[in-house]
């Protein structure tokens, strides 16, 4: 399916609560199959303030496929150099499709048009086994040229708290010399 539209969206779109609505959707469902098992049962990985939040910054793209939102990446600066690369999700009827990649990619030039020399990204991993979804992401984000750069404690990054927790886990952070 091609992608009909990947764009930055406009802060006035947080008002939304379509554009809103579908986007936590979006996230939900690919964290819940991505980070199943290292949360408590009923976690979800975001909610409508938040993603109200992250297209207000100016930093949230959405990937549309038919007019529906499929995908989305949110960026998000730093320091002056770096730049965070998070909530990388497609609809799961999508992965393989190339709508992650072009997100990433997406989000790379963004970085770039704001004078970013590099990306950063963190991936959530239990530190006791491995997580096969984890695995193909570190793999996928390996391939478009990221690196892991250090392995850092949940509690050094994570906003919420540990209790939510199923499991013991920490990030493995990446990054990606834009320049």
């Amino acid at each position: 399916m091609p992608i009909t539209e990947s764009r930055l969206l406009s802060p006035a779109e947080a008002r939304d609560e379509s554009v809103v609505e579908q986007i936590v959707r979006v996230i939900n469902a690919a964290y819940a199959v991505g980070e199943a098992g290292l949360w408590v049962d009923g976690w979800t990985r975001t909610n409508r303030e938040e993603i109200a939040e992250a297209i207000r910054s100016g930093g949230l793209l959405a990937a549309t496929v038919d007019g529906e939102i499929v995908g989305c990446a949110h960026v998000q600066p730093i320091d002056a150099d770096t730049a965070d690369l998070g909530l990388v999700s497609a609809a799961r009827e999508h992965w393989g499709s190339g709508i992650g990649r072009e997100l990433v990619q997406s989000a790379e030039d963004l970085m770039r048009s704001r004078g970013v020399a590099t990306a950063q990204l963190e991936l959530l991993v239990p530190k006791d086994r491995e997580h096969p979804e984890k695995e193909r992401l570190r793999g996928w984000y390996t391939r478009l040229g990221y690196r892991v750069v250090r392995v850092a404690a949940f509690d050094e990054i994570a906003a919420q708290a540990a209790p939510q927790l199923a499991t013991p886990c920490e990030f493995l952070v990446f990054q990606k010399t834009l320049r």
